[in-house]
């Protein structure tokens, strides 16, 4: 029979949460004996065929007041 003194309790201290949605996979790494509060390492890895929103091309203020020509030549058109 063992007492209370005699059991050691065994704890993990290296782990690994892994999140997954539709674009991404995150694994977020932890080591209680170097941080208690989160997590020591997250790595992101982006699924085939994701395009990150900054990646698409910005348009300038002449394309945007192009385009709003057009739109307004439309509405006059079908009025």
């Amino acid at each position: 029979m063992e007492t209370s003194k005699t059991k050691k309790s065994v704890t993990q201290t290296k782990f690994e949460r892994v999140y997954e949605d539709e674009e991404t996979i995150s694994i977020w790494k932890y080591d209680l004996k170097i941080s208690t509060s989160g997590p020591i390492e997250v790595e992101i890895k982006y699924k085939k065929g994701y395009v990150h929103p900054l990646d698409k091309k910005k348009k300038t203020l002449g394309e945007l007041a192009k385009e709003a020509r057009k739109e307004s030549k439309l509405k006059k058109f079908k009025s």
